[in-house]
C-alpha cells in the first residue's frame, strides 16, 4: 500500500471536511442577521415609517398613526428578538416539548395547567377593538419579517430547528399574562408554608410567618396533623426574587427645577435582557423607554409630559383552597353541596418521543391540581386575579398620553394583573404614587395559608375597587421612595395582605434621598449602585451583646464586622458578613428545614425570620442545632456562625479582611436558554464576573447559596432614570444589548457600562436623535 498517497488523500478529504465545516459554521453565524439599513414594504401601513438607530441599535420610530408605529415595532422586535419571543410563546402556551424533546415536558405540564391560551382568548374579548387592531398591526409586523426571512433564522431558531408559526395578537396577551405570572402567582408559596405546619407545628409556622395572631382556619390545621405517608420530597427554594427599586423626586429638589423619575426593577438576569429600547412616536402617542419584545407599547418610561417606573407590590392575589370529596368528573363540596367539576384532556407533542396526555381539572374556583399523597396535599382549586379578563393596554396607553400625574389615578384604574406600585412624576414638577393592579376582596381569611374550598364563607367575593388602591400625591418632603417594602409603613396600605421585602433596602434609598438636594440624573443613578445593606447593619448589630472568649477567632470575625460600613463591595468584609449570614440562616433554619425535608426560606421570609429570631421575637428555640443531643442557645449558635465564617474565610484569604473576596463568592455568568448546548452554546454565553451587592441593599444582585458560592441569577434587569421636562437628558442602560443574536454587534455591548454602573443617554428631541443616528430604515406601505 502506497502510504503517502493514502496520507495525502487523507489530508484533502480533512481540509475538504474543514473547508464545509467552515462554510457551515459561517452560514450559521451570519443567517438571519438583523437589519438597520433599508428599506421595507409593510403591509397595512396607511403610510411611510421613518426608523432611526443610534449608536447602540435602539431604534426612533415615527409613524403616521399608532397603529402604523406598532406595526413597525412588531418588525423590529423580530428583527432583534425573534428567538426570545418564539420561546416565550411555547413556554406561555406549553409547547416548548416539540422543539426541547422530553427535558421539557414537565414544564409543559405546568404551563397547560395554567390555561394562558385559554385565557388570552377571554382577554382578546375584553379589548376595545381599537386595541384589538394595534395587536393585529403588532402581529403583522412580526409576520412581514417572517415572512421576509423564510428560512433565514438568527443562530438560536437554526439551532432549536424552529420553523415559527405566524404570530397573533393571542400571543401578545401570553407574554402578557407570563409576566403577570412571575410577577403575582403565589400557589407555590401557600403550600410550603402548609408544609410548615405539617411539619414543624403551629408555632414554629406561625414564627416562619412572622404572624403570630394570624387566623388559620381550623379545618386546615386539623388536617396539617394527619399523618404523612412519606415526606422524602424535598423542594428547593426558589430562584425568583422579583423585587425592584423605584422613586422620584419633586422639581422642588431637582436641580433644574425638574421631576425625576428612576426605576430599576429587579427580575432574573439573561441574555438577552428582558428589555428592549425604543422610542415610538405617533400624533396621539408618544413614548420612549423600555418595551418587551411581543408586546406593542412602552411599558416603563416617559412622555413628553409624565414619566413612569414599577416596583412589585407583592400584593397576594393567588390563593389555594383544599377541596374535600371526589377529585375529578364527580365534583368538590361548597356547602354540603356537590358541585361538579370540568375535565379535559390535551396532548403535548415530544419532539423525538411519543405525545404526552394530559388531564386537566378545573372547579368553579379556578385550575385543580391533583392531590400529593406524598405530600400529605389534597385536590387543590387556585384562584388568580392573573385569569380574569381586561384589556391590559388601555393603562399603559393612558399613561403616555397622561397630562399630569393628577390623570395617572383614572389612566390605571382599569387594570387588574399584575398588581405593582407605580412611581411617577409630571414636567410640572409634581411626583405621585399609586397602585397599578387591583387587590382581592376575601370572604374569611387572608390568603396567607390555604383555605377550605367546601366552606364557602372563605371564598373570593371580588376585586377591590380601584379607588382602594393606595395614593400619594406631591409629598411634603419632596420625594417618594418604593422598594418592595410595606406601603403602610408611609400611611398608604395596600388592601390586602402582602410579602413585603425587609425595610431596609427602601430605608437606604430614602436616606440617600432625604440627605440629598440639587438632585440630577445621574445623582439618582448613583443610588441605584449603592451597596450599603443597613438590613446587614442591623444584623451586626446584634451581634454586638454576645458573650465571646477574648481574642478568639470567632470575637475577631465580630470585630471585623462591627468595624464595617456595611458596604458590599466586590473587596473587603462583605465577604465575612456574607459567610456569617449563610452559616446563621444554616444553623438557626436551615437544620430545621432540611430534618423535615422542607425547601430552603424564599428571601423574605429569610431575611425578617433572620432578624427576628437575633432580636428574640420568636417563640420556638431556633438556634438549637436540630443534629445534636445538646441544647443550644442563642450565644453558642452565633459564635459558632462566626468562628466558622472566620476560619473559612481566613483559609482563602488570609487574616486581613481587607483582602477578603465577596466577589469570588458572589458571581454572575450571563447565561442564554441555549447555553448549555454543547459546542454551539458557548457562543451564546457571557464570562463568569464578580459582582458587588446583594438583595438588601439598592444595588441588587442575589442568588441562592450553592456550598461556598451563588450564582447570581437575579439583579437589576435595566436601569432607567428620566428627566421629565427633558427627556434628551434622561438615561438608561440594559444587561446586554438590544439585538438577540450572539454575533450582532448589540448583542452585549452594554454590558460593560451597566456593570461599571454607568447609564446611556436617551434621544428625544430631532436634534439629539439626528445627532445620533447611525442608520436608517424606512417602511413603506405594501402596494
Amino acid at each position: 500500500m502506497n502510504w503517502r498517497r493514502v496520507g495525502v488523500v487523507a489530508g484533502v478529504v480533512l481540509g475538504l471536511a474543514l473547508v464545509c465545516l467552515g462554510a457551515v459554521f459561517s452560514w450559521w453565524t451570519r443567517s438571519g442577521r438583523a437589519r438597520r439599513l433599508g428599506e421595507f414594504a409593510l403591509d397595512g401601513l396607511s403610510a411611510r415609517v421613518d426608523v432611526r438607530f443610534d449608536e447602540w441599535g435602539v431604534p426612533s420610530v415615527t409613524g403616521a398613526s399608532l397603529e402604523d408605529v406598532v406595526s413597525a415595532l412588531g418588525w423590529l422586535h423580530a428583527n432583534d428578538r425573534i428567538g426570545q419571543m418564539e420561546l416565550q410563546r411555547r413556554a406561555a402556551t406549553g409547547r416548548l416539548s416539540e422543539l426541547l424533546g422530553e427535558r421539557t415536558v414537565a414544564v409543559d405540564k405546568s404551563m397547560r395547567w395554567l390555561r394562558f391560551a385559554r385565557t388570552a382568548e377571554r382577554m382578546w374579548s375584553a379589548l376595545t377593538p381599537e386595541h384589538q387592531r394595534l395587536l393585529e398591526a403588532y402581529a403583522r409586523g412580526v409576520n412581514a419579517w417572517l415572512a421576509a426571512h423564510g428560512h433565514d433564522l438568527p443562530p438560536d431558531l437554526l439551532l432549536l430547528r424552529a420553523d415559527p408559526e405566524p404570530w397573533t395578537g393571542r400571543d401578545s396577551l401570553c407574554v402578557q399574562l407570563m409576566m403577570a405570572h412571575m410577577l403575582s402567582f403565589g400557589a407555590a408559596r401557600e403550600q410550603t408554608r402548609y408544609r410548615w405546619l405539617q411539619e414543624l407545628g403551629e408555632e414554629r409556622a406561625r414564627d416562619l410567618l412572622g404572624d403570630w395572631t394570624l387566623a388559620i382556619a381550623p379545618e386546615i390545621l386539623e388536617l396539617a396533623k394527619k399523618p404523612i405517608k412519606t415526606s422524602s420530597l424535598t423542594g428547593a427554594a426558589s430562584s425568583e426574587q422579583n423585587g425592584s427599586n423605584g422613586w422620584a423626586v419633586s422639581g422642588a429638589l431637582g436641580a433644574d427645577g425638574h421631576a425625576l423619575v428612576a426605576n430599576d426593577p429587579h427580575l432574573q438576569l439573561g441574555l438577552p435582557a428582558l428589555w428592549y429600547q425604543a422610542l415610538l412616536r405617533a400624533p396621539d402617542y408618544e413614548a420612549s423607554g423600555m418595551t418587551i419584545p411581543g408586546l406593542p407599547m412602552v411599558v416603563i418610561g416617559q412622555s413628553a409630559h409624565l414619566a413612569w417606573g414599577f416596583t412589585n407590590t407583592e400584593l397576594d392575589v393567588c390563593d389555594v383552597f383544599f377541596e374535600q370529596g371526589e377529585h375529578g368528573a364527580l365534583g368538590v363540596e361548597r356547602n354540603g353541596v356537590e358541585v361538579p367539576s370540568s375535565v379535559t384532556v390535551e396532548h403535548i407533542h415530544v419532539r423525538g418521543a411519543a405525545d404526552v396526555e394530559l388531564t386537566l381539572y378545573e372547579s368553579d374556583i379556578g385550575p385543580m391540581l391533583e392531590p400529593n399523597p406524598a405530600l400529605g396535599l389534597p385536590a387543590r382549586s387556585v384562584a388568580w386575579t392573573g385569569w380574569h379578563a381586561f384589556d391590559p393596554l388601555t393603562s399603559f396607553l393612558a399613561l403616555a398620553r397622561a397630562r399630569s400625574v393628577d390623570d395617572v389615578p383614572a389612566a390605571v384604574a382599569s387594570f387588574v394583573c399584575p398588581p405593582q406600585n407605580l412611581i411617577c412624576g409630571d414636567d410640572r414638577g409634581a411626583i405621585l404614587y399609586t397602585m397599578l393592579g387591583r387587590g382581592v376582596q376575601r370572604g374569611r381569611g387572608d390568603g396567607a395559608l390555604p383555605m377550605p374550598a367546601w366552606d364557602a364563607s372563605y371564598g373570593w367575593k371580588g376585586l377591590e375597587p380601584s379607588e382602594h388602591s393606595p395614593l400619594i400625591t406631591r409629598p411634603a418632603a419632596g420625594f417618594l421612595a418604593s422598594a418592595n417594602d410595606d406601603p403602610a409603613l408611609q400611611n398608604a396600605p395596600f388592601p390586602g395582605r402582602i410579602d413585603a421585602a425587609a425595610p431596609q433596602r427602601a430605608g437606604r434609598i430614602r436616606e440617600r434621598l432625604s440627605a440629598g438636594s440639587a438632585w440630577t440624573p445621574a445623582g439618582l443613578a448613583a443610588i441605584q449602585i449603592d451597596t450599603t445593606s443597613r438590613y446587614a447593619l442591623d444584623v451586626v448589630a446584634q451581634l454586638r451583646d454576645v458573650a465571646l472568649a477574648p481574642n478568639s477567632d470567632a470575637a475577631r470575625a465580630r470585630d471585623a464586622l462591627l468595624a464595617w460600613n456595611g458596604a458590599m463591595d466586590v473587596g473587603g468584609a462583605s465577604a465575612l458578613y456574607g459567610l456569617v449570614e449563610r452559616d446563621l440562616n444554616d444553623r438557626v433554619f436551615g437544620d430545621e428545614l432540611r430534618a423535615h425535608h422542607l425547601p430552603a426560606l424564599a428571601h423574605s421570609d429569610r431575611d425578617r425570620g433572620l432578624l427576628n429570631a437575633l432580636t428574640g421575637k420568636l417563640h420556638a428555640n431556633w438556634f438549637d442545632d436540630a443534629g445534636t443531643p445538646a441544647i443550644e442557645d442563642r450565644s453558642a449558635t452565633i459564635s459558632r456562625a462566626l468562628e466558622d465564617a472566620w476560619h473559612e474565610g481566613s483559609a482563602r484569604w488570609g487574616g486581613d479582611t481587607s483582602a477578603w473576596m465577596w466577589g469570588e463568592l458572589h458571581t454572575w455568568r450571563p447565561h442564554h436558554a441555549l447555553g448549555d448546548v454543547p459546542v454551539l452554546g458557548r457562543f451564546f454565553e457571557g464570562e463568569e464576573r464578580a459582582m458587588p451587592g446583594c438583595g438588601t441593599c439598592p444595588c441588587v444582585f442575589t442568588g441562592a447559596w450553592s456550598g461556598d458560592h451563588i450564582n447570581v441569577g437575579h439583579g437589576a434587569s435595566m436601569r432607567f432614570v428620566a428627566d421629565v421636562a427633558d427627556p434628551d437628558r434622561s438615561l438608561a442602560v440594559i444587561p446586554s444589548g438590544q439585538a438577540g443574536d450572539p454575533f450582532d454587534d448589540h448583542y452585549a455591548d452594554q454590558l460593560a457600562a451597566y456593570l461599571a454602573g454607568e447609564l446611556r443617554p436617551m434621544h428625544w428631541s430631532e436634534g439629539a436623535i439626528e445627532a445620533h443616528t447611525c442608520s436608517r430604515l424606512a417602511f413603506t406601505p405594501a402596494k
